[in-house]
């Protein structure tokens, strides 16, 4: 009677640690994100500074210090030579999207789109604070990038260090599945990056050249936009081309209706050959699963959750596979 009561004690206090754990977890979310997002830019250090071991025998640490410095450089030479066209682009892209948003409105009716708002906006949410509401968020998801980079910087330089540590707050017999395991995430997500990368680099240029082609305004900022909302999968290119199309609008319907052509023609370009391509050597997830993923993800922690759901969908889908699935499966 005294076994049984204490076996029933021990689980009750089980539940209530879990219990405990998910609600700090919920609380830290944010943290754990910043964290998250740290990891990911130490991985991107990490497999830039493979590539110079290849081209240099140097050692770990000093060849993700030279990655880190080699990738700043390209960066702070790129804001020195096309800084201020980028900066004069930006400035313009901001005073002509409002005019572009009504031109828009006026063309498909404002009850239409307001319909429309009401059905995806929470009650008497107007568009003016969801539009606040949304720089707001990105004004925090830039400063929280700040933090990761530097984050990622200190993981990067001695990144055993970190894991070693995590791996031992767990317990002894889980030790090396969970290593064997993170190793295995690690590689797919490093892989997962580098493709997306690929991708990215690819849409700028491609988006670059062809409104500049098409005669549309701040071609290169929305270049740059387009690049970088290709970070977030599948939602990320519709998310691109909207502000594209709507600038369009403003120089005429033939070139709005242009535009709407291009990036139809380049998203069939990019996912049947480029994305394939740059996702040969990386982690294959069905779409499915990354669009419902990215949609959990946004709603759970919003703007930074969309923004880090791809490499999250990665990291749930190698953890699953490589600690659930496959063990199941060879056993």
């Amino acid at each position: 009677m005294t076994g049984s009561f204490a076996q029933f004690s021990l689980r009750v206090l089980i539940a209530i640690a879990l219990v405990v754990c998910a609600l700090l977890i919920w609380q830290l979310q944010s943290v754990l994100l910043l964290i998250f997002a740290a990891v990911v830019v130490a991985v991107v250090l990490d497999a830039f500074g493979n590539a110079l071991r290849k081209l240099a025998p140097v050692p770990e640490g000093v060849s993700r210090l030279l990655a880190g410095i080699l990738i700043a450089s390209v960066l702070i030479g790129a804001a020195l030579l096309f800084g201020r066209q980028i900066s004069a682009q930006l400035s313009q892209l901001g005073d002509t999207l409002p005019p572009a948003w009504e031109n828009f409105v006026d063309w498909a009716g404002p009850d239409r789109v307001e319909s429309v708002i009401d059905d995806f906006a929470p009650d008497g949410t107007s568009l003016a604070s969801m539009v606040q509401t949304m720089f707001g968020a990105l004004t925090d998801a830039l400063s929280g990038l700040v933090v990761a980079v530097l984050g990622g910087v200190y993981i990067a330089i001695n990144p055993k260090t970190y894991h070693k540590g995590a791996i031992t707050l767990l317990p002894q017999r889980a030790r090396d599945r969970v290593d064997a395991a993170s190793r295995e995430t690690g590689k797919a997500l490093r892989d997962w990056l580098l493709a997306q990368l690929i991708s990215m680099l690819a849409t700028f240029l491609v988006v670059y050249l062809g409104l500049t082609l098409l005669g549309v305004p701040s071609a290169l900022a929305l270049a740059i936009l387009a690049g970088l909302f290709e970070f977030v999968p599948l939602l990320g290119p519709v998310l691109g081309a909207i502000p594209a199309v709507l600038i369009a609008g403003t120089v005429g319907i033939d070139t709005a209706l242009w535009t709407i052509g291009f990036f139809i023609v380049w998203q069939q370009i990019e996912g049947n050959a480029v994305a394939p391509l740059a996702m040969k050597f990386a982690v294959e997830i069905p779409p499915a699963i990354t669009l419902f993923c990215l949609l959990i993800f946004g709603v759970l922690f919003g703007l930074p959750g969309l923004l880090l759901g791809g490499p999250l969908t990665v990291l749930l889908w190698m953890t699953i596979k490589t600690l659930w699935v496959e063990p199941r499966a060879s056993g």
